[in-house]
């Protein structure tokens, strides 16, 4: 692996305490520099797109909860451990004043929860504390003093970008969120995995431009894509969201708003015949991420959604917990996530429309060009594989295929059969002169654009 394990680099990230304006935020993306040579985007606070606020810079300066002169516990020592953008409070409250502003989730008693809704509603911010349900269940009725400093100043919001160039300037994006502090699967090992991937092409003559997009979730892209030129929109023609890599849960593929898009072909080929386990959803029932906003309208990219989530509602049993940590992942369901994303980018260069140079049934059998592949016969035994009936089916159909009609993708897919396969057998052909195969470039779907005065009727 260039570079080294996504495992370690996902360990390096995870010590960062990131958000989405926050201090910690340079030292993260200074890390991600060591790796590529992102630029990176800065949007000050108060900006303002659609109803999108980027909001204040804001630190945890002390946060206790007290009973007399007794600390029954400390929630500035915990990345989790406040609310983020939570205003200073001081007071003394009952318990159940006090509970009415604690978060906590009963089946997982040690672990810290992730509140960040006022990081996308900062006009709502109240104050919050994060505490572990087992340190909550020991606390009796009584009043509690609570201490509560936050600070906060106009910061900047930080989006890191590369662009490798390909042959072509029409582009492949890949995405992944930086903002939630220390938890490794959701969604440092999706950043980790990307930077390798990048690495990876960045060593290869590419058909495509390939894009890398790492930064705060939703609010990140939305003020990204405002002040990308319409030049450049026009160049994108697909991308897909990585998060959620590394636990146990089945690869999951959620399609794109149209569905059907070569993007989602090539994820889907590479996901169906190189994950162990599987799962193909529709638009936005996965996790759910940035994906709405690279389709929002007058961008409208199609883009796939691929993680691990195993309920929209509930992606793994840690998910925005402290315990969303580098040990819970397993290091050859990251390995297979990158090989998935691997192979899809191998199948969007390599795909192509094959042209036949011959008319009528070619002898496939033949010496001259041993192209047949066996398949099952009630008279012969045979030692075969399970998918030789598949290929002994694409045969009976493969010579209509030369026609220019389908794409290798295509025709792989309507054979429930692995691309890279298919694509390595079509190659025989042309070297025995019986077809020309051209490589098929992704056209851009169409940008729709607002109307200042919409026609009646």
């Amino acid at each position: 692996m260039t570079g080294g394990s996504i495992l370690e680099l996902t360990r390096d990230l995870c010590a960062f305490d990131t958000g989405v304006v926050t201090p910690g935020n340079e030292a993260f993306f200074a890390r991600v520099a060591e790796e590529l040579p992102v630029t990176l985007h800065r949007f000050p606070s108060g900006s303002e797109f659609n109803g999108w606020l980027v909001p204040d810079t804001w630190w945890v300066e002390h946060a206790t909860v007290s009973r007399g002169s007794e600390v029954v516990f400390d929630c500035g020592g915990h990345a989790l451990g406040v609310a983020a953008l939570s205003q200073p409070f001081r007071g003394t409250l009952d318990l159940d004043e006090l509970l009415a502003h604690v978060v906590t989730t009963p089946s997982l008693p040690d672990a810290f929860v992730y509140h960040c809704m006022w990081q996308y509603r900062p006009w709502e911010a109240d104050w919050a504390l994060s505490i572990p349900h087992r340190s909550l269940a020991v606390l009796r009725p009584g009043r509690y003093d609570v201490e509560l400093v936050t600070r906060s100043e106009p910061g900047e919001m930080l989006v890191a970008a590369l662009e490798l160039p390909g042959r072509s300037d029409r582009t492949i994006v890949f995405n992944a969120h930086t903002c939630h502090p220390r938890m490794a699967n959701d969604d440092q090992a999706g950043v980790a995995i990307l930077i390798r991937l990048f690495q990876w092409l960045a060593e290869r003559d590419t058909h495509y431009s390939y894009r890398l997009v790492l930064g705060p979730e939703h609010l990140g892209t939305v003020f990204y894509l405002r002040d990308q030129p319409e030049e450049v929109l026009k160049r994108i023609v697909g991308g897909v969201f990585a998060e959620m890599p590394g636990t146990g849960g089945p690869l999951t593929a959620a399609s794109t708003f149209l569905g059907a898009q070569p993007i989602d072909l090539a994820v889907a080929n590479a996901v169906k015949h190189r994950a162990r386990r599987s799962r193909f959803v529709p638009w936005r029932m996965g996790a759910g991420n940035d994906e709405t906003v690279w389709e929002a309208p007058g961008y409208e990219v199609p883009f796939v959604e691929l993680s691990r989530s195993e309920d929209i509602l509930a992606p793994y049993r840690e998910y925005h917990t402290s315990l969303d940590t580098p040990e819970l992942m397993q290091e050859s369901q990251l390995e297979e996530f990158f090989d998935v994303l691997l192979e899809t980018v191998e199948i969007l260069e390599a795909n192509a429309v094959v042209h036949r140079r011959f008319d009528g049934l070619v002898c496939l059998s033949n010496p001259r060009y041993e192209l047949y592949r066996e398949r099952p016969d009630p008279a012969v035994k045979k030692d075969l594989p399970e998918e030789s009936e598949k290929w002994g089916y694409l045969a009976d159909s493969l010579l209509r295929y030369f026609d220019g009609s389908l794409t290798v993708l295509e025709i792989a897919e309507r054979h429930d059969l692995p691309f890279v396969d298919v694509y390595e057998y079509l190659r025989r052909f042309e070297e025995k002169e019986l077809v020309r195969m051209a490589h098929v470039a992704i056209d851009r779907t169409p940008i729709s654009r607002a109307r200042e005065v919409v026609p009646d009727g």
